[in-house]
């Protein structure tokens, strides 16, 4: 086979026309499931096979773990033939335009610093620290100038930052922006990213559309990857606008629909598509799946959110076999479970907020069942993991001399590190930050350790996802996306959480019924919803209702059960108990 076909190999037409439209500005519309890396990666070599040079190739993504995926794709396709090409997120090219151009050593701080540097601001204010961070980065996202209060506290922050020789997140796209307007400088880097891909197009703010636009220039090859159905987030300032006004942007744009769905059953798609046709800011669609049929989706009304826990439990280990400490113990059930197609890992609990993850982990704690939280901002491994960031910072600051962190290997800092802050080598967080200085090794020689505690300080909650854990994976809706899993539980579709309304008086209600569409077609073969009653959430004990979105599927699509009500013992019944 030769190159070409290899490239052109299993895609259908759709993502071979997408592969090779690598003149002017091209819009593709990939729905989800619809092989939307896999044909960046097709395209990726395409270019390079054409004879474009690998370091004239941008490609960027918003997460580090969909970024190392397809770094990873595309170098098993490409080996040597991947050159530099830059595969990262929007704050690593941030971060390698701020390396390359400031005659200066900073470094990055984290949400941890960040909120550290901003308490010392704030101190007897009454003002909450995490409000004023999010504050601060919308005004830095939309490019907004900060006014009355917020101006004092803005311009103190900065300053400190400066002072600290410090940047945070929204720094690596807003120095850049003034550092392009320097003509000769913005030259050098459209001639260097002659063709940029960029992933997950509908969730860029205006910092970053302003950034694409500078670099494209008018003579743009780009190719912008997403799905408007798919835009979730505008908490952080991100614009689905972009994404719907691409042509107006870019003149002559193409647009290219990827169609075909490979991921979820004929009744799973179906049923997210007839749902999210509800919205107006939209770019239609039509997804086809690939495996049609399918199981109905589930949908269960329990009592509370102790039954919500304890349902997923049963039908997990019902679905594998048994898996109870107790269950276990039975030879029986224990060759089930050894014979069960399914394992923990394709199993996925979703919830709307991080409020409901108490009460579901508590029940996966009694059970035995393995899990792992994604997202959680105080998980014992996000926590190890700033903290282990923190104290190698503070590792390097105090060397009497920082000359020898350019001479000495990643590797050779690490080991010292470790040795000095004793920590073990069975831990999670030493496992993740080995690996990461593993991908740092293994992808530029020319990675100072200051680098590396740099792009160390890019992890976000998301990266605490293990693809190998074989464990059930328990998040919110927003860190599943990109995920897929054989089976989802979406918990507490209720009217106040999906749509989200209990701690606000509106929502944008188009938003939140994309963030649900995501979370169902996360789902490859089974969907359950789950509904409480009675839910106690933020030490209110609330009566429930139905999400209304459930009234926009179908009923051909679910089929519906209902726990009853725990039976209210009697009086008499506890008093026996005391004889």
């Amino acid at each position: 086979m030769d190159y070409e076909k290899l490239i052109f190999n299993d895609l259908n037409e759709s993502q071979k026309e997408a592969v090779r439209a690598i003149e002017g500005p091209v819009l593709v519309v990939a729905g989800p499931g619809t092989g939307k890396t896999l044909t960046i990666v097709r395209r990726i070599a395409y270019l390079i096979h054409r004879g474009v040079c690998p370091e004239n190739i941008l490609a960027v993504t918003f997460t580090n773990r969909a970024a190392r995926e397809m770094k990873e794709r595309a170098e098993a396709l490409l080996g040597k033939n991947s050159g530099n090409m830059l595969i990262g997120t929007f704050h690593l090219l941030g971060l390698n335009i701020l390396r390359d151009n400031l005659p200066e050593s900073f470094v990055i701080y984290n949400r941890d610093e960040q909120l550290n540097l901003l308490k010392s601001i704030l101190k007897d204010s009454g003002m909450k620290v995490q409000e004023v961070a999010d504050r601060i980065s919308r005004i830095k996202s939309l490019i907004k100038e900060a006014d009355g209060e917020m101006k004092v506290i803005y311009d103190r922050y900065q300053s400190l930052l400066l002072k600290n020789r410090a940047f945070d997140f929204d720094d690596l796209i807003l120095k850049p922006l003034v550092m392009f307007g320097n003509s000769v400088l913005l030259d050098k880097y459209r001639e260097r990213f002659r063709y940029i891909i960029v992933d997950e197009y509908q969730d860029i703010n205006p910092a970053q559309h302003k950034l694409l636009r500078l670099l494209a220039g008018d003579d743009a090859k780009i190719c912008a990857v997403g799905d408007s159905d798919q835009a979730i987030y505008a908490f952080r300032g991100a614009d689905v606008e972009n994404f719907l006004n691409f042509k107006k942007d870019f003149k002559d744009a193409k647009t290219i629909s990827l169609t075909h769905n490979y991921r979820s059953t004929g009744m799973i798609l179906n049923a997210s598509n007839s749902m999210i046709k509800h919205n107006a800011k939209r770019i239609d669609k039509e997804l086809h799946p690939v495996k049609e049929g399918g199981t109905h989706i589930t949908v269960i009304s329990v009592p509370d959110e102790r039954s919500e826990g304890e349902l997923i439990v049963d039908e997990i280990e019902a679905k594998i076999g048994g898996t109870s400490h107790y269950k276990l113990m039975n030879s029986k059930n224990r060759k089930d479970f050894q014979d069960s197609s399914y394992g923990f890992s394709d199993f996925a609990v979703v919830f709307r907020t991080n409020a409901q993850v108490k009460a579901i982990e508590e029940t996966f704690t009694a059970s035995g069942i393995p899990y792992q939280v994604i997202g959680g901002r105080y998980t014992m491994k996000r926590k190890g993991m700033a903290d282990i960031i923190l104290r190698l910072k503070g590792l390097a600051d105090t060397m009497d001399n920082p000359a020898p962190l350019k001479n000495i290997s990643i590797d050779e800092f690490l080991k010292m590190a470790f040795e000095e802050l004793k920590v073990k080598g069975n831990d999670n967080s030493f496992e993740l930050l080995n690996s990461f200085a593993m991908l740092c090794k293994n992808t530029d020689t020319t990675r100072t350790v200051i680098d590396f505690l740099n792009e160390l300080s890019l992890l976000t909650p998301a990266d605490d996802f293990d693809p190998r854990a074989e464990a059930v994976t328990l998040m919110t809706l927003h860190m599943a996306k990109g995920l897929e899993f054989m089976v989802v539980f979406i918990a507490g579709i209720e009217d106040g959480l999906i749509p989200y309304t209990i701690t606000k008086e509106s929502s944008d209600i188009e938003e939140e019924r994309r963030l649900f569409y995501v979370g169902m077609t996360r789902a490859k073969e089974e969907l359950f919803f789950i509904h409480a009653r009675n839910r106690l959430l933020y030490g209110n004990r609330l009566n429930q209702s139905p999400s209304p979105f459930l009234n926009e599927i179908p009923e051909r699509f679910m089929e519906t059960k209902v726990i009853p009500d725990r039976p209210k013992k009697s009086k008499e019944d506890k008093q026996l108990k005391l004889f």
